[in-house]
């Protein structure tokens, strides 16, 4: 049985969506939205059926409209990481989650990267008596970490602004794109945006290639020289196009959905002092744990979108060959079949690392670990540094985005 909305996902920009999902998962795991022109899966079991099976449910961008903007992102590279299927995707995968991405290498990375860019920022926001903690801090982190990853030459805060607006342009493109509004008849402001992205794409790859051909060696312990050195192992006439589209794969993956994390993370703390204390009162594995229900409750990345290959039954629905299938992973993060007492931030909960911000199956996010540890650091480090920050009076976070969501501005102040 199809339901009609009464409402359609696309209404949610701007606004907390959870009571949408709700309204979804009283109808059931899969429900029809007929705007969208696509499945909502709201369920974990079906959410997790359609990501653990990237036969059946596939990625869908180059069968999208917005495939040629895609293409033209990635370099035209059919070798590129998000267009890979089957084997070598299972092989890139692989080499991305344990060894360029690796717990020790994170761990590495955590120590001589993610900690000392912290530092510096905080170091950078002392003398304030208020901020912005989202355009003063949550979006300086992960592009301040790709510089020093990368050992790019120019790592000042001018050029770090620039690189970051340029890969802005892009996520916005990745926002209308996956929200389906580059599919039927798409709008003129849509059609620009994927140019901009484009544009802005070339001036990336201006910016990494002569770092591309420097390093061909492999010889150096920087993202770069790594990429080299491993890359061979996957195709043997690995690139300098394969070296860049990785460099912006990792740059694009790892900067707004961090930066946005973290925003979120702070708001849930300064707008409930109870799990504040607790958190600030807590040790390092209690600032993990809270990480953990951040990303389950408040993830930066609503949904992702696959296509079926073949006519499929999911959640009691039959799904045809060729229908869009939105997975809402933040609407399966608060499932209460999975999760006890859903909608609340339990630092004691058993299955807190079980939510799906990360994907689950043969296409999980293998930057999964360094997300999280840029996390624990951006949020330890600040509450450490400023033990009495708290919110500016008056100012009334405001969640913003659709496929991308974070609250901002969020205005703190650190002296009482």
């Amino acid at each position: 049985m199809t339901f009609d909305l009464a409402e359609s996902y696309l209404d949610t920009v701007d606004t907390d969506p959870h009571p949408f999902y709700e309204e979804l998962r009283s109808r059931g795991d899969v429900v029809w939205d007929d705007r969208m022109n696509a499945w909502l899966v709201v369920g974990a079991e079906a959410l997790k059926a359609v990501m653990m099976d990237d036969s059946t449910f596939a990625q869908p961008y180059l069968s999208m409209k917005a495939g040629e903007g895609y293409r033209a992102l990635r370099l035209n590279n059919p070798r590129s990481f998000q267009f890979l299927t089957g084997d070598l995707h299972r092989a890139m995968h692989r080499w991305w989650l344990r060894e360029l991405l690796s717990p020790q290498w994170v761990a590495r990375y955590r120590e001589d990267v993610v900690v000392p860019v912290v530092k510096e920022l905080l170091d950078g926001l002392e003398k304030r008596d208020t901020f912005d903690i989202v355009d003063d801090y949550a979006e300086r982190i992960p592009v301040a970490i790709f510089a020093r990853l990368m050992d790019l030459p120019d790592r000042s805060p001018e050029q770090l602004a620039i690189i970051k607006g340029l890969n802005d342009r892009i996520a916005e493109f990745a926002n209308v794109a996956n929200s389906l509004q580059l599919e039927g008849e798409a709008s003129a402001e849509a059609k620009a945006i994927q140019e901009r992205a484009v544009a802005a794409a070339e001036v990336l790859n201006a910016m990494l290639l002569p770092l591309a051909k420097e390093r061909k060696a492999g010889t150096g312990t920087d993202f770069i020289s790594r990429l080299w050195a491993g890359g061979k192992t996957i195709f043997p006439d690995w690139n300098e196009t394969d070296t860049l589209d990785a460099c912006r794969r990792l740059l694009f993956a790892g900067s707004d959905t961090t930066t946005l994390s973290i925003a979120n993370g702070f708001n849930m703390l300064l707008t409930d002092p109870k799990l504040l204390n607790n958190v600030r009162s807590g040790d390092s594995a209690t600032t993990s744990r809270f990480v953990e229900e951040v990303l389950r409750l408040n993830g930066s990345v609503q949904f992702r979108p696959r296509r079926a290959t073949v006519d499929a039954e999911l959640g009691g629905q039959k799904i045809a060959s060729g229908d869009m299938v939105i997975s809402i992973l933040q609407a399966a993060n608060r499932d209460p079949a999975q999760f006890q007492c859903p909608h609340a931030a339990d630092l004691d909960r058993k299955n807190g690392r079980t939510h799906y911000t990360f994907n689950t199956g043969p296409r999980s996010c293998p930057g999964a670990n360094l997300a999280r540890a840029e996390l624990i650091e951006a949020i330890g480090q600040a509450l450490e540094r400023f033990p009495n920050l708290a919110l500016v009076p008056g100012n009334k976070p405001a969640l913003k985005g659709f496929m991308f969501r974070s609250y901002r501005p969020i205005w703190v102040k650190q002296r009482r």
